[in-house]
């Protein structure tokens, strides 16, 4: 037994045989690796794709869904994508709906970031409070304009206008007063008002249909660069008054520079 330890020891120590052990261990090393990352790149995974255009706030359909097998290293590049429907059906086992600022393109992998049930929808959570002949408008906002998410749903807010006139001079003016506010929210129509670590992206107020027209004409004036600010109301929203607009000058220069058909 001490013989065969010593002549162990002896070989070991041999230059040529470390050498020799050592391109071995490379060979296995890389070998490994190789066969590691070629496994890596074929291992497949069933994920779920609408089979044509599907439009926002549209409920998914059974026939409307397909399955394909698409490569693993996807699941990395795009997160939450569906690979069991249950991850996109309510507790009675009804379809989400596609959410109110996405759409899908023919052929789009379907992806719970996507996706909403009945119960968040935005119309669902924002229409019942309407009155009648009243519509919900959003305003693009960020932490600054909604006073670091101190806008609630409820409070009353006036509309300024921020932009330039024709001879480029800057434009801040006072355009409506005494809207309310239904609900302030982020990218994912997820409520952030109050929220001191929220990121809200649209305020939603409501108004009449003829506002909504105005104020969505005021969006597409890119040569004003017209941008629409919120201004939080001393005082608290009045029902028994209506929302008005106030500067006949902004309104005549939305309507000047737009047509209705």
């Amino acid at each position: 037994m001490g013989n065969l330890v010593n002549s162990l020891k002896k070989f070991l120590s041999n230059k040529n045989t470390v050498t020799i052990l050592g391109v071995i261990a490379g060979v296995i090393v890389l070998y490994v690796g190789y066969n590691y990352r070629v496994n890596s790149s074929i291992q497949t995974i069933s994920v779920y794709y609408v089979k044509k255009a599907v439009p926002s706030n549209t409920q998914l359909t059974e026939d409307m869904i397909g399955r394909t097998t698409v490569n693993r290293s996807l699941t990395k590049i795009y997160k939450g994508l569906v690979t069991n429907l249950s991850q996109i059906k309510d507790k009675s086992g009804a379809f989400y709906f596609v959410n109110y600022d996405h759409s899908l393109t023919e052929g789009a992998l379907l992806s719970t970031s996507d996706l909403i049930p009945k119960a968040d929808k935005a119309d669902e959570k924002l229409y019942k409070n309407l009155k009648s002949g009243q519509t919900i408008f959003k305003i693009d906002v960020d932490l600054n304009t909604t006073q670091g998410n101190s806008i609630t749903g409820g409070n009353a807010i006036d509309i300024w206008v921020q932009g330039k006139d024709e001879q480029g001079r800057i434009i801040v003016a006072k355009f409506i007063e005494n809207v309310k506010v239904i609900d302030v929210v982020d990218n994912k129509w997820s409520t952030t008002a109050g929220e001191e670590s929220g990121t809200p992206k649209y305020l939603i107020v409501a108004v009449s249909d003829d506002m909504w027209q105005l104020l969505y004409k005021a969006t597409l004036m890119t040569n004003y660069q017209f941008k629409l600010v919120p201004k939080v109301r001393e005082k608290a929203y009045e029902e028994k008054s209506e929302s008005k607009i106030v500067n006949d000058a902004i309104k005549n220069m939305i309507e000047a520079n737009s047509t209705g058909y």
